[in-house]
């Protein structure tokens, strides 16, 4: 990852469905993770949802990602890292959803945090657009 120098920005790991549990390689995957790359966990599969692996989270700096999605929106950010990972996944933002998303982060960005939000990929570029949209409100204060 050195080579990538500032470029990097967060690494994503995804806990798939059906993926068991198993806190004590999580433990030993993040133990041996270096401290100079963000790394994010995507815990797709519920039976990971525990207190126990957002322990591990916290202890390592490690982010856990937040997705929202037309199914499960606004979901629960959780600050276990100084930096945030978001998947915007709906699919369609009107301007008081990215108001709303940008007054949720203004906490974060305000304590110095990083925030990674990526929105989903759309033939028609209107999700770029939302990214767009939601930087010029977090630039001009949420």
């Amino acid at each position: 990852l050195a080579p990538l120098g500032d470029r990097l920005g967060a690494v994503l790991l995804r806990i798939e469905p059906g993926t068991p549990l198993d806190l004590t390689g999580l433990a030993r995957l993040l133990a041996a993770w270096p401290r100079t790359a963000r790394l994010v966990l995507d815990l797709r599969e519920p039976a990971w949802e525990l207190d126990e692996v957002l322990r591990l989270a916290v202890d390592a700096g490690v982010a856990v990602a937040a997705t929202e999605t037309d199914a499960a929106p606004g979901p629960i950010v959780r600050r276990t890292a100084p930096h945030l990972y978001l998947r915007l996944r709906r699919t369609g933002y009107d301007p008081a959803d990215l108001d709303a998303w940008a007054r949720r982060l203004e906490p974060f960005l305000a304590a110095g945090d990083d925030v990674f939000a990526f929105f989903r990929h759309d033939a028609q570029g209107e999700s770029a657009l939302a990214a767009l949209d939601l930087r010029r409100r977090m630039e001009a204060g949420g």
